[in-house]
């Protein structure tokens, strides 16, 4: 695996990472599985920005051994509304879905809290105006999550959340 430093974190995060939405709804062996495979090639980076909680706790149980040996991403506005993953800018559905997904994952932190699906200003404006914003950096200054970052597929706000310093870290599509 080739690893590259990710940003000012001081961190190295292998040029493959693992996306575990394909996990939702799967059995725990299988979970288990790639999970154990993934560590075994040097995959060092999971995203989760899956709500539900059977597959949040099906992950935590695969990693136990394994927990410092991948740096987590956890979402912050990602939720569930009817069995299927959706987003708010509620705080406290935020604060709820994201605190529930350290027990889950057996974990007293996150390594990248990440403001989830930031496309545009209006999420940008929520996040700002709801007091997400503050609360994902009270959890960096509570050691909860490590750095604070987002998922975007919009190069506008994208940039604009870089430029603002609201975010250190951010996962952005390219295809």
């Amino acid at each position: 695996m080739i690893y590259r430093e990710l940003g000012s974190t001081g961190l190295k995060a292998g040029v493959i990472g693992m996306g575990a939405e394909h996990l939702e709804g799967k059995p725990f062996g299988l979970i288990e599985e790639v999970i154990s495979a993934a560590n075994r090639k040097g995959v060092n980076m999971m995203d989760l920005f899956m709500p539900g909680m059977e597959v949040r706790r099906d992950i935590g149980r695969a990693l136990r051994g394994m927990r410092g040996q991948f740096m987590i991403q956890g979402s912050i506005g990602s939720v569930e509304e009817n069995g299927q993953y959706s987003i708010s800018r509620d705080l406290d559905a935020c604060r709820r879905y994201f605190e529930d997904l350290l027990p889950a994952l057996e974990t007293d932190h996150i390594d990248f809290g990440m403001f989830f699906f930031m496309d545009t200003q209006d999420a940008l404006d929520q996040v700002m105006k709801n007091g997400i914003a503050d609360y994902a950096w009270e959890l960096k200054q509570d050691g909860v999550i490590r750095h604070v970052g987002a998922t975007s597929h919009n190069p506008l706000i994208a940039r604009r959340m870089v430029e603002m310093g609201l975010i250190e870290t951010l996962m952005f599509s390219v295809n």
